[in-house]
This record gives structure tokens, C-alpha cells and sequence, in this order.
């Protein structure tokens, strides 16, 4: 027990024996290990940005997306949405066409409108909005973005609009950014009022105006990060993939065990230096102290990066 409180000395607290340089602070293990600390965060911080958004991670992304958008409607007094897989459906169908097709818009190159895949997933609404986001690497920036838009939030705190559908999918266009739809609607009651009819000369898609009781309210904006607007509204993957959950494991854990690491040794470096200085105070070693300062910077600085960060450092356009 001896030994092992003399070595726990000599590590920790500076003495005649160990000339007043605790071997911890001076080691070169722990400068190397501090650094790898760094690294590791911001390189793991930087995969969970970065990663492709496979259907598992999408799927994340859009149950985020829809918090945000409940959050946002209690906020405003009004009732959540409830997520409809007929929506869930409908959206993913208008983001393949997108994708297919190379187009970004509420209406197709063939004139297809928004309702025709409301119509084709089964969902027979009364009232329907549709939002459309790319290129963005966060659920929050997403949220953000359609929040700072009149017609976007026009659809969000819409109190006509009951469930929710989202789609997020990677592979737009040759740079394979993400794509995100996201319908809103309201189901007609069984004897439906609303039709989605094909006349002579109409294309696929397009309502029949005369019929149809669909206030469209159409919106583009552009900010000084030329960030696109698009809201358009009226009045399935197999997530039990062991891979994509060891992967969602290691990506959205990894950084909070690491983090909790640079906690801890925060707190045994700082102690170590206030041992160092104020135990024998009148022998300092000031190269040893500068060393300890270093260190403790590093991990301070690890401890504060996070997505946000990265996020604005790395480039990309976003259009909503």
C-alpha cells in the first residue's frame, strides 16, 4: 500500500523526490493522449455531419424534423401532428421523382402537382401543404430555415392540418446532397368532396380548379446565405439493419463518451496544477505549469466544439 501511495506521489504531487515535477503533468502520454482527445472529437462531430444520410440516419432526421414542427405548434397554441404513413409515403414518392428527374419545385417537368402524390400514397385530404428543403446537413437548420419563411410557417402552424409526412433522402442531383419533403394534411371524410381529375388537355397531376376547394399559396424567399425557399399549401426502409445501428451507435455516442473524457481529465489536470502550485509555493516550475496551462486549453477547447461549429465551417448551399 506504501508503494503504490509513494507512486500516486510521485505522479501527482510535486516533492523533493520527484523535483517538484509531478511525472503526470510532465508526461508525454498525456500531452499525445490530449491531442488524440481533440482530434477525436472534432473528427467524430465531423463524421456525424458529414455521413451520408442512409434511410436509418434519414429516419432519425425525420423524427427530429417532426418534433421541431410539433414544438413549434404547441409554442403557438396549437395541437402537435400526428405522423400518417400514407404521408410518409406520398413524400417519399415526390422526393424519388425529384431525384429521378433532376428537378427541385413543387410541380413537375410534366406539370405534376404536390396532391397527385397525396393521391397516390392514398390519402385523401381535405386540406394539404407541402415543404421542401436540400442540401442541408442538420434537422435544426432545416427548422430553422422554413421558420424564418412566412409561407413555410404558414404551413407548420397551419390549425388546419392534423398529421405529417417526411421523407429525407441523399442523392440529389452530382453533388448527392439530401432532399427533404415534408406534407401536411388533413383527411377528407369518407364521402370526399375533393378529386383529383384528369381532363382533356390537363396534365397528370393537375386539379380540376372548378372542383377542387384548394387555396394554393406558393412562396419563394432567399437569404444572405443564399438559402431558397419553397412552400407550396392548401386550405420503407428496414431500420433493424444490425450495421446501421452499430453505426448510429458509435456516431451519436461516441462523442458524448468522449466528451464525458475530456470532463474528467479536466478535472485531474486542474488539480494537479493547483497542487503544483500552491503546495510548495515558493518552488514553482514554470515550464511545467505553461505545459499544464497548454493542456488544459486544448481540452477546454475540445470540450466547447461541437456541430454547431462545425456545421458553419464547413460549406454547403442550402435550398428550401
Amino acid at each position: 500500500m506504501d508503494i503504490r501511495f509513494k507512486k500516486f506521489e510521485l505522479l501527482f504531487v510535486p516533492s523533493k523526490e520527484n523535483d517538484y515535477r509531478p511525472g503526470f503533468l510532465q508526461s508525454k502520454i498525456l500531452l499525445y493522449f490530449v491531442i488524440l482527445l481533440f482530434i477525436a472529437k472534432v473528427a467524430v462531430i465531423g463524421v456525424s455531419v458529414g455521413l451520408p444520410k442512409n434511410m436509418f440516419f434519414a429516419d432519425i432526421t425525420k423524427i427530429a424534423l417532426t418534433n421541431f414542427v410539433n414544438q413549434g405548434r404547441i409554442d403557438s397554441g396549437l395541437q402537435p401532428l400526428i405522423e400518417n404513413r400514407e404521408l410518409d409515403f406520398a413524400a417519399e414518392l415526390k422526393a424519388r421523382d425529384m431525384m429521378q428527374k433532376g428537378y427541385f419545385s413543387h410541380q413537375s417537368p410534366e406539370g405534376v402537382t404536390p396532391w397527385f402524390w397525396f393521391k397516390q400514397a392514398g390519402y385523401n385530404y381535405k386540406y394539404a401543404g407541402e415543404n421542401l428543403a436540400i442540401g442541408f446537413v442538420d434537422s435544426e437548420e432545416v427548422y430553422s430555415a422554413w421558420y424564418d419563411s412566412i409561407s413555410h410557417r404558414q404551413n407548420i402552424l397551419n390549425p388546419n392540418y392534423k398529421e405529417i409526412g417526411t421523407a429525407v433522402l441523399n442523392g440529389f442531383g452530382a453533388n448527392k446532397t439530401i432532399i427533404i419533403v415534408q406534407f401536411f394534411g388533413n383527411a377528407e371524410p369518407v364521402k370526399a368532396t375533393i378529386n383529383s381529375v384528369k381532363t382533356p388537355g390537363k396534365k397528370m397531376g393537375q386539379l380540376d380548379a372548378a372542383k377542387g376547394k384548394e387555396q394554393i399559396i406558393l412562396g419563394t424567399t432567399q437569404n444572405k446565405n443564399n438559402q431558397f425557399v419553397l412552400s407550396q399549401s392548401t386550405e420503407t426502409a428496414d431500420k433493424n439493419n444490425s450495421y446501421y445501428k452499430i453505426l448510429n451507435f458509435v456516431t451519436y455516442n461516441f462523442e458524448e463518451i468522449i466528451q464525458n473524457i475530456i470532463y474528467v481529465f479536466i478535472i485531474i489536470i486542474g488539480s494537479a496544477l493547483l497542487s503544483n502550485i500552491f503546495i510548495n509555493f515558493n518552488i514553482q516550475r514554470k515550464d511545467l505549469i505553461m505545459r499544464a496551462l497548454i493542456i488544459t486549453v486544448i481540452l477546454l477547447s475540445a470540450s466547447a466544439i461541437n456541430k454547431d461549429i462545425v456545421i458553419g465551417i464547413i460549406p454547403h448551399q442550402i435550398i428550401i
